[in-house]
């Protein structure tokens, strides 16, 4: 028998914001994320592996796109969410503070765009 979890997780973006594979962009808001897991069974050890990932749009008065689940690429998403975290940095004048967007988060945004998970704008 199969053992499976469900990691949920709420992420505020402050801009909008896009997605690989989705001809739209998503509106600045809340979404919560669903990341299905497996367990790998016949190990030494306790693995999971990622069988998928949702997005649910969290409905607002000034949503657009009407509330939908997508099937979405768990790499493109978090680097949809570095992106964002680094354009609320550059808006408040703390580009360089450690703490809003670390050397590691600037180096995840280009070996994420390098690997070709979005274009560069």
């Amino acid at each position: 028998m199969t053992t499976i979890r469900t990691i949920q997780k709420t992420y505020a973006f402050h801009h909008p914001f896009h997605l690989k594979g989705f001809d739209h962009s998503f509106p600045a808001g809340s979404y919560n994320v669903e990341t299905e897991e497996e367990m790998l069974e016949g190990l030494s050890f306790v693995s999971y592996k990622r069988t998928g990932t949702t997005l649910h749009m969290i409905r607002t008065a000034t949503t657009i796109i009407e509330p939908k689940i997508f099937n979405i690429d768990p790499r493109d998403f978090d680097l949809a969410v570095l992106r964002d975290r680094h354009q609320c940095a550059e808006e408040t004048g703390l580009s360089d503070a450690p703490s809003m967007m670390s050397r590691v988060d600037k180096l995840a945004i280009e070996r994420g765009e390098n690997e070709g998970m979005t274009p560069r704008k």
